[in-house]
């Protein structure tokens, strides 16, 4: 993995790959983002050269974070369209291998079952969730 930030302290955004570096440069970025607003909040001269700067930095960072976390959010969205289609894949080849080894009046009969249970699962689930409301 390469490093995630350069070498003047700002986060190189074009290396980020993956979810896990978006996640450490949004923790580096959150860091000091804090770092800054309280420097900026414990400051006495509002009107001095040196908080005009910080105010820059902040600013900049404050940018940063918001295309981090853009980025992140869209290979969040990618990672969970591939598990949904692994999964189907998967369900797709588990009843393949079950069609050539079942009887297709066993999968029919799977399939009851399988629905009756899904069903009842599904209205324990909105039961609990009417409960907590």
């Amino acid at each position: 993995m390469i490093n995630i930030q350069l070498e003047n302290g700002r986060i190189n955004l074009e290396g980020l790959d993956g979810i896990a570096d978006h996640l450490k440069a949004l923790a580096v970025t959150n860091k000091t983002l804090d770092s800054i607003k309280a420097s900026l909040e414990s400051a006495d001269d509002k009107s001095s050269e040196w908080y005009r700067r910080a105010t820059a930095a902040h600013k900049a960072w404050f940018w940063m974070r918001s295309r981090i976390c853009e980025r992140l959010a869209i290979l969040r969205r990618e990672e969970k369209e591939l598990n949904r289609m692994r999964d189907k894949f998967e369900k797709e080849e588990l009843l393949d291998l079950l069609s050539k080894q079942q009887s297709k009046a066993d999968l029919r009969t799977f399939r009851i079952l399988a629905e009756a249970k899904a069903e009842q699962r599904l209205q324990e689930i909105l039961n609990q969730a009417v409960k907590n409301v």
